[in-house]
């Protein structure tokens, strides 16, 4: 029973990260300066490939009630998932985001503190 509680959550959290991560595209919440934002096109292709992820897990799982060739299936999917979401955080923390430095430097204060 904890393992298909588990299990619908994983797809659950899948799709509900990439309706997030792909939504940030379009509509950004402004929570991230500029500089770290993800690359679009990337972005977005995550965000897809995480949703179809996490309905197709869904469905399965859901079906596995009924067929119970499916269900014994579970195990296996959830492995899948798993590893999409821990190339997803690998992605996330790693690659996704390329730091661009804009703007001049900040100067230093002649005398080492803020106040004149």
């Amino acid at each position: 029973m904890l393992f298909l509680a588990l299990y619908f959550i994983l797809f659950v959290v899948l799709v509900f990260q990439g309706t997030q991560i792909a939504g940030e595209v379009k509509t950004p919440l402004g929570t991230l300066p500029e500089e770290v934002g993800q690359e679009p096109v990337a972005a977005t292709r995550w965000g897809i490939l995480l949703i179809l992820v996490g309905i197709f897990g869904c469905m399965v799982g859901l079906l596995g009630f009924r067929f119970p060739g499916l269900a014994a299936i579970r195990p296996a999917l959830m492995g899948l998932g798993l590893g999409v979401l821990a190339l997803f955080g690998l992605w996330v923390i790693f690659l996704g985001r390329k730091p661009e430095f804009m703007g001049k430097a900040a100067v230093a204060d002649d005398h080492g503190h803020g106040h004149h």
